[in-house]
């Protein structure tokens, strides 16, 4: 059974060839209130699942939002695989198959969170102000071409990342955000709005993309907010050598795309998710004219590193 502890919920540990991955995490809390951690994340290296959760709400609602909706998770996740592998002595990655729908699964499992944060969480939070994001994959072996394939879901701002050296960094989810709601609204494009993103230094944008660039943290949608999420899904073969990052805005706020890409690239696989976290945090540190990115958060990395098929 996983172990609990106040960011995290690991499976029981296991030794790093028994899977086709290697799993590494990071997450620290804010510096402004380093006793209390908003994020939470999974990771269940036996059965090839990984999440992570970035409460909001402020104080401790955003703490209980994202540990309730990783439980439910995780919680729920299990309930599947004992109906899927049932009489398995131990949880193992699926088969891809046409006969059931991972993607169906996933926005169950996110479903089931978005109504535990509602409803568990509002009792112990004590309101009804809370909320979390949440990124979502799932791996399971494609036998026909003996390969992974690695389905995932997201609401809110919190993000995947795939890594090769082939094509470098792809973004394989689009924010629920004020620049998202700009691109539908055709106030600005989706070349600007990347522009907007990245940006490192004012003079590299004008006032009014300036204003955005500083709203662009809020989110539009999350689990136990007032109407149900809509839930974005997708997949993507997974071969080996690729690198697959799970992270919360306090990484991809602090860091551009380009030196995400540049520490996955460089890093060894059982170091990368502390080093992007540590570079993160040198960030948030930087003065407001030194850098428009320094933001102070908490910070949660999870990094997959495909060894085999």
């Amino acid at each position: 059974m996983p172990q609990y502890r106040t960011d995290r919920f690991l499976s029981t540990p296991i030794r790093s060839h028994e899977t086709p991955f290697v799993f590494t995490e990071r997450s620290v809390a804010c510096e402004r209130h380093p006793k209390r951690n908003e994020d939470s994340f999974v990771v269940d290296e036996r059965s090839g699942l990984a999440a992570v959760f970035d409460g909001v709400g402020g104080s401790a609602a955003g703490e209980i939002a994202s540990q309730i909706a990783a439980h439910a998770t995780l919680q729920c996740w299990h309930q599947v695989l004992n109906r899927l592998q049932r009489g398995r002595r131990a949880y193992s990655y699926l088969e891809y198959s046409s006969s059931f729908s991972l993607d169906t699964v996933l926005k169950q499992l996110i479903l089931t969170a978005d109504e535990r944060v509602r409803t568990e969480g509002a009792r112990r939070a004590g309101t009804d102000d809370l909320a979390t994001t949440v990124v979502l994959a799932v791996f399971c072996r494609h036998a026909a071409t003996r390969s992974y394939k690695m389905i995932y879901a997201h609401v809110g701002d919190s993000r995947i990342y795939l890594f090769n050296r082939r094509e470098g960094l792809k973004r394989l989810t689009n924010d629920d955000g004020l620049l998202a709601k700009l691109v539908e609204k055709q106030v600005v494009d989706d070349e600007e709005a990347l522009r907007i993103d990245q940006a490192m230094y004012a003079d590299e944008l004008t006032d009014s993309a300036f204003s955005y660039f500083r709203l662009r943290g809020g989110i539009t949608q999350a689990l136990g907010g007032p109407l149900c999420p809509t839930i974005h899904t997708g997949e993507i073969a997974v071969i080996p050598g690729d690198r697959i990052l799970l992270c919360t805005d306090g990484i991809h706020d602090n860091l551009t795309d380009k030196e995400i890409g540049c520490t996955l690239g460089s890093s060894p696989r059982v170091s990368a998710a502390r080093l992007l976290v540590e570079r993160a945090l040198q960030r948030s540190r930087q003065e407001r004219d030194t850098s428009l990115r320094a933001k102070p958060d908490d910070m949660t990395a999870v990094v997959l590193t495909c060894r085999f098929c």
